[in-house]
């Protein structure tokens, strides 16, 4: 409790978890116990330099719990956040202006107790040097060696002192404070501190001492922050540089056995985020006697502000320093708006504008409504605001229509205290704080903010933002690599056990649609965090409604295999074998193995990469390994799923089991399941063996039977494919030697042409697709989504050089007398040919392969699964649709010749050509594809794939026969060229 005022420096302890104010009922079984004691003690004990703008004095005061109870650090926190202050001392010039708790004590227990400091504290230098850290013999043991972190230490005396702010906890014997400096704001804008340090400055340490901050806070690296020790220079970097940074910079370093500091105060100037709780319009109603009230607010920034409103003045007499109000008496002559501005000599200005609506006599407006959540009248076509109840944070929107009646109302109003603790974690993240000291808090304060009484039901900014913080509070623990207790880790997935009761058809679905990443961003912080857990004992285990833990620590060589059963509804198994475990003991000394079964049904999205996909099968599990030198990635495991309860319909269905796990880098972020490095050993129809090399989150997809591989359909496709390259071999040959001897006119050139180009396109996408079989298939292999990608583009180009021809075809005999010429028609020839297939090729690959939906999982082929697949087949059956509408016109129009018009003699024969050859190829090509999109999107019979792969197998022959050997004239010359040779 720190008191201002009187010049007096009253220190008491502070070891139980809350506190009442004077004649208030106790809260949860807690109250003050007793006032003042030790009040003369240490009151000049030299607690460091403080600034004009701090706080006078600190008062230390013993809060006992009035019942025997179990109550975190955190709630009586927000309990004593609840009191309110500045409060008066009665019989005093003082004034009570913030109350915390600073030092956290366990129950007594065999003559002693653990006491910790809580973020923003540490015990005294001379603490540290007379007690024993936390951790028992090991810990006292390992602190010979190292320097144990002073936040926990054992007491085993009567007496418990207390813990005092960081800047007190060893004495400063020189301060060297520079002028302050102000710093720039806007994107791109960085912070840069620089201290010269005396020569031989050892232990450099950096802190913040905020204006919102009653204690300073260490400065670490983060993802915002930098710090850098060149020679007798220290150099602090933040970037992006908020408002959250402004504040005194202390450097603290040793230099000749003692402690020196050097200061200076870093003022941020005012942001348009500074601004809170001020509506940007509202409707005034001219025909109403009331007045209006504008409110405009800032946040607390430390320093003096002065306000003014343009037009009118500030209500005189404002009791709030941070808000300033405008009454309007009488309605403005139009809509008009009001520019609210907010001034420090230190900060510079800030402004906003409140835009007022005005409502006339036979405007249309949509009425008031009085209801506890009434809105107020409001122009026709305008938006409706509203601020978020006490406690919350945010606004309410509803719109008017032109009509006059009103939209639904949208809300993001999310808890205060659950934004508070969010961006504290997020500034831990970016480097302001301990991990050590504020992640032990934070896990306190989790499952206190996530309980369902807690988080407004149907709102999933809540849910949103304890996802946020489960996912901030993981990568910090994780980055710091530090080890967990048990207590720590089950007050995590209490928080997540929690947030899992919660209706996964309406929040989590609408937090899904708020941020897509948001499952795989809550499986991934429980996966990190579980990870991190270090038994005080060989083994943990929790079992909670929607989570089930067991971890093991292992100290020496195993006796057996590592094996764990689930007692969940289906029930899991894992296994791991002793030869692969004695390999990671003998390297790292110890491991630990962490097990952990989550219900996740209906909170990951449903992406796979798995063709033909249906609905997680199972409960997911995910599996962990941490030894001394850091996380075991890949090893050999062994695990059984049991089957959820299938319905009728899935067993009609003959549904069969994929072994997966989730990738949380598939589909840009959003995470997927994938079937990578992992197999099934065996099924039944109640469970499921699946074998994986590495570890994560693994689970079962049920999908469709799919159609068994038989010798017969892989020798068809086979032989068919080099059946078909040996006939567009031959054709080719057969082009290349008849040439000269076949092309005599215009018509000629566009037949040959066209066939050669379309004959080349499938001969290179045969060889291709023979290369994709031999490859691996999954996104990571450059080759196998290069085999997919020109698979893909001369597939397209066979059928777009067959669309060439159907429309020369068709000029030529619909358009008689608008002849063309090789030199004009070649150009657009090629660009139908190559450069449209090469634009839809390579549109494809920018837009699948980013999300990971590019290939299949089996093969080397546009993936179906995510209708990559669609981007071939719908310009496949285009150009056959298109080809069969010109292949009728054409047979109308030469079934009634007419004797003025229309080709003659040799040009009349290879238009006829050209149409027999279509006539056969298109139905054909046509057919292959029509029966190669149903067996890609849809589940089909052994039949269908049959004609498929046999059709698709002899594409080469058919354009051998009907495009080359049933051409008269082509195959006279052939005849006549080899008899001559």
């Amino acid at each position: 409790m720190e008191i201002a005022g009187e010049r007096m420096f009253a220190q008491l302890r502070i070891c139980g978890v809350t506190a009442c104010t004077e004649g208030a009922p106790p809260a949860a079984g807690l109250c003050l116990r007793g006032a003042a004691e030790d009040s003369g003690r240490g009151a000049s004990s030299g607690r460091g330099r403080r600034s004009a703008d701090l706080l006078q004095s600190t008062a230390y005061l013993k809060l006992t719990l009035l019942t025997p109870a179990i109550i975190d650090t955190a709630p009586a926190q927000q309990f004593l956040s609840t009191l309110h202050v500045p409060h008066p001392v009665a019989g005093t010039l003082s004034t009570i202006t913030a109350l915390d708790i600073n030092t956290e004590c366990d129950p007594l227990w065999l003559g002693s107790r653990d006491c910790r400091c809580l973020p923003g504290y540490q015990w005294s230098d001379s603490l540290c040097n007379e007690l024993q850290a936390c951790g028992g013999l090991f810990q006292a043991m390992v602190s010979l060696i190292i320097k144990p972190s002073c936040q926990c230490l054992r007491w085993n005396r009567p007496r418990i002192d207390y813990c005092v702010p960081l800047l007190q906890a060893s004495p400063v014997s020189e301060t060297s404070t520079l002028a302050p400096q102000v710093t720039s704001v806007g994107e791109g804008a960085e912070l840069m501190v620089s201290f010269n340090l005396k020569e031989g400055a050892t232990d450099v340490k950096w802190f913040l001492l905020s204006p919102e901050q009653r204690v300073a806070k260490e400065i670490r690296n983060g993802t915002q922050v930098t710090l850098l020790q060149n020679g007798s220079q220290a150099l602090l970097r933040v970037f992006p540089v908020s408002p959250d940074w402004a504040g005194e910079y202390i450097c603290h370093y040793w230099h000749e056995s003692s402690l020196k500091e050097v200061r200076q105060v870093v003022n941020v100037p005012l942001v348009s985020a500074d601004i809170v709780q001020t509506l940007s319009q509202i409707s005034m109603n001219c025909s109403s006697p009331e007045t209006l009230t504008l409110q405009c607010c800032i946040r607390n920034r430390g320093r003096g502000l002065r306000a003014s409103w343009n037009p009118g003045l500030p209500n005189p007499g404002t009791e709030d320093p941070l808000c300033h109000f405008l009454t309007l008496r009488s309605c403005p002559n139009d809509d008009t708006m009001y520019l609210c501005t907010f001034q420090s000599d230190a900060l510079g200005s800030v402004q906003t504008t409140v835009t007022v609506s005005v409502l006339q006599a036979g405007d249309i407006f949509c009425p008031s409504e009085n209801s506890e959540d009434g809105w107020n009248a409001t122009k026709a076509g305008r938006m409706a605001e509203r601020l978020c109840p006490e406690g919350t944070v945010g606004k309410m929107l509803r719109s008017c229509f032109a009509t006059g009646t009103w939209g639904d109302a949208q809300s993001n109003c999310t808890s205060q205290e659950l934004l508070s603790g969010l961006h504290r974690a997020q500034l831990l993240q970016a480097g302001l704080g301990n991990p050590q000291s504020e992640i032990s808090w934070m896990m306190d304060w989790l499952p206190m903010v996530s309980k369902p009484s807690e988080i407004q039901e149907g709102n999933p900014w809540e849910l949103l933002a304890v996802i946020n913080a489960m996912d901030v509070i993981s990568q910090v623990a994780l980055n710091a690599a530090m080890r967990l207790d048990g207590d720590a880790v089950a007050n995590f997935l209490i928080a997540a056990s929690w947030m899992l009761t919660l209706n996964q058809e309406t929040e989590w679905t609408e937090v899904q649609a708020l941020q897509p990443q948001a499952g795989s961003r809550f499986l991934q912080a429980i996966e990190d965090l579980t990870s991190l857990l270090l038994p005080s004992t060989s083994a943990f285990n929790l079992t909670l409604p929607n989570i089930e833990l067991h971890s093991n620590r292992f100290d020496g060589v195993l006796e057996a295999d590592y094996s764990k059963t689930f007692s969940t509804e289906p029930p899991l198994c894992t296994h791991i074998t002793k030869e692969e475990l004695d390999d990671l003991i003998l390297q790292g000394q110890n491991i630990t193995i962490t097990s952990l079964v989550l219900k996740l049904s209906g909170i990951l999205p449903a992406n796979n990469n798995i063709e033909a996909s249906r609905d997680l099968g199972s409960l997911v599990m995910t599996n962990s390994i941490m030894s001394p030198n850091g996380s075991i990635r890949h090893i050999d495991i062994d695990m059984t799923f049991g089957h959820w309860n299938m319905t009728p319909k899935m067993e009609k269905e003959e549904l069969v089991a994929n072994c997966v796990f989730w990738n949380h880098s598939l589909f840009e972020g959003m995470g997927g399941w994938s079937t990578q490095g992992c197999k099934s050993t065996g099924d039944t129809t109640t469970n499921t063996n699946c074998t994986c090399s590495h570890l994560t989150s693994f689970s079962i997809l049920m999908s469709a039977k799919s159609v068994p591989v038989s010798f017969a359909l892989t020798f068809l496709s086979k032989f068919g494919v080099w059946a078909s390259v040996l006939a567009l071999v031959t054709s080719l040959i057969i082009y290349y030697l008849v040439w000269t001897s076949v092309v005599k006119n215009k018509l000629a050139y566009f037949r040959y042409t066209t066939l050669v180009n379309a004959a080349f396109s499938l001969l290179m996408g045969n060889f291709w697709f023979l290369g994709a079989s031999q490859l691996t298939a999954n996104h990571e292999n450059k080759l196998c989504v290069a085999a997919a990608f020109f698979t893909h583009f001369c597939y397209l180009a066979m059928f777009c050089w067959m669309l060439v021809q159907a429309l020369l075809l068709f000029h030529q005999l619909i358009f008689v007398f608008h002849q063309l010429t090789i030199s004009s028609v070649t150009p657009a020839m090629v660009a139908v040919g190559y450069i449209l297939p090469l634009v839809i090729a390579v549109a494809t690959v920018v837009a699948f392969f980013p999300k990971q939906g590019y290939v299949q999982e089996a093969f080397c082929w546009l993936s179906s699964r995510s209708k990559a697949i669609y981007t071939f087949s719908v310009p496949v059956l285009l150009v056959v649709t298109i080809n069969l509408l010109i292949l009728f016109v054409v047979l109308l129009k030469l079934m009634r010749p007419s004797v003025s018009e229309g080709p003659q003699g040799e040009d009349r024969k290879a238009l006829l050509s050209i149409f027999k050859a279509l006539l056969i190829l298109t139905p054909v090509f046509g057919l292959t594809w029509g029966l190669g999109v149903i067996t890609m999107t849809t589940d089909t019979s052994q039949v269908t794939h049959y004609a498929f792969t046999i059709l698709n197998s002899f594409q080469g022959v058919f354009i051998l026969l009907f495009g080359c050997l049933m051409d008269k004239k082509g195959k006279s010359l052939t005849l006549d060229s080899k008899l001559n040779s």
